[in-house]
Parts: C-alpha cells; sequence; structure tokens
C-alpha cells in the first residue's frame, strides 16, 4: 500500500521537478545552491506526501465512510446539516493548501486580511456546501441541477464583486481541494450516501467535492 502511494506521488512529482531541472540549464538558471534546495525539498515532497496520502487512507477515509453511514441512519435532516457543517469546516481548517493560501494573501495584503480570517471564512463556506451536498444525497437531488444553481449564483456575485477579491474567491475554492479535505469528503459522500443501495449509491456518492468548492467561492466573492 505504502509502495503504491510513494509511486503515484512519484509519478505525480516528477514531471515538475524535470521540467524546472531543464529551465534552470537552458532559459532560466536559478543557481546552484537555490537548484540543490529544490532538489532535497522534491525528495521530502516525495517521501513525505505518499506517508501522508497512505495515513489518509487508512485513517481519514475510513472515519469519513462511518460517520457518513452513521448519520445517515438517524434519519434526522438537521443532525446531518449540522454535522455536516461541523465536519466540512473542521476538515478544512486542517487544509494544508488552504493555510498555505491564507498566508499569502495575508503577505500581499499587508495583514489587511489576515491568515485566520481567510481560513475561517474559506472553511465556513466548505462547511455550508457540504452540509447542502449532503442534503442533496438524502433527498436524491439531481447533482447538475444544484451545480447550475450554484454556480450561476457565482457568476452573479463575481460581476457584483471588486475584482481585487476575484482571485482570492477562485484560488479558495482551489484551495479546499487538497490532500486533506479531498479525501475525507469523498469518504463523506460515500458514506451517506451507501445507505440508498444499489446503482443510486454509487451515482450519488460523486459530486460532493464540487459542491464544497462553490462555497469558498461564494464566500470571498
Amino acid at each position: 500500500m505504502l509502495t503504491q502511494k510513494l509511486k503515484e506521488v512519484t509519478l505525480a512529482v516528477l514531471p515538475i521537478t524535470i521540467l524546472v531541472l531543464i529551465l534552470n540549464f537552458t532559459i532560466a538558471p536559478i543557481g546552484a545552491n537555490l537548484m540543490w534546495k529544490f532538489i532535497v525539498g522534491a525528495i521530502f515532497i516525495i517521501f513525505g506526501l505518499a506517508i501522508f496520502l497512505f495515513g489518509a487512507e487508512l485513517g481519514i477515509q475510513s472515519i469519513g465512510t462511518l460517520m457518513g453511514s452513521s448519520l445517515t441512519r438517524t434519519k434526522n435532516i438537521w443532525l446531518i446539516i449540522i454535522f455536516g457543517f461541523i465536519l466540512g469546516f473542521f476538515i478544512n481548517v486542517a487544509e494544508p493548501d488552504l493555510l498555505v493560501l491564507a498566508r499569502q494573501v495575508s503577505d500581499v495584503t499587508s495583514g489587511v486580511l489576515s491568515q485566520t480570517s481567510i481560513v475561517i471564512v474559506v472553511s465556513i463556506g466548505v462547511g455550508v456546501l457540504v452540509a447542502v451536498g449532503l442534503s442533496r444525497i438524502v433527498f436524491n437531488i439531481p447533482l447538475h441541477k444544484l451545480l447550475t444553481l450554484l454556480y450561476s449564483i457565482i457568476f452573479f456575485l463575481v460581476i457584483l464583486s471588486p475584482k481585487e477579491f476575484l482571485g482570492i474567491a477562485f484560488d479558495s475554492g482551489g484551495a479546499t481541494t487538497g490532500s486533506m479535505t479531498v479525501p475525507f469528503i469523498l469518504a463523506l459522500g460515500l458514506g451517506v450516501s451507501s445507505t440508498q443501495g444499489g446503482k443510486a449509491s454509487e451515482e450519488s456518492s460523486f459530486g460532493l467535492v464540487g459542491i464544497a468548492s462553490a462555497g469558498p467561492m461564494m464566500q470571498s466573492s
């Protein structure tokens, strides 16, 4: 299992590493010192991310699936909504991609938009839309209708929002599709949909990540 994760991460990281090396020796040299730091960092990324994904598959995905199925068995829609929001919020607070984005936004804006405020706002958006996505599964609402509604709202907000916030808004949506959030949300959706049984269970388990990503874009806009 760990060997397989190591192979997957290597295949993902190696192309960009080779590309940087090619650029370094051709049109964009970055210096020997920085080059060696990059190579060492790439090696650490490969091993670290492989171990992280291995742990996420063993722990986070199993917990998410069990939580999703347990919540659905209660047949209490408000309990599903509340815990969907809580789980979506806290799992996104721990997302490394979001922490990096929040730090960069704070630096660029000289602290006007603090790192903590970005993390909280984006995580609230994810929590709300995770709750909406789980409700969609329970009520068997067609995915395309909900996505059409959500992204129509986003396009409307884009027209009204200051252009300075657009980049932050869309990067916030991308930051929620990281290695911590995605496995848990997928497992949570699978757990909720598993109680339906049959083909409906397989179809309903998809789309929750796309729904959750709309939340930060709406919040940040």
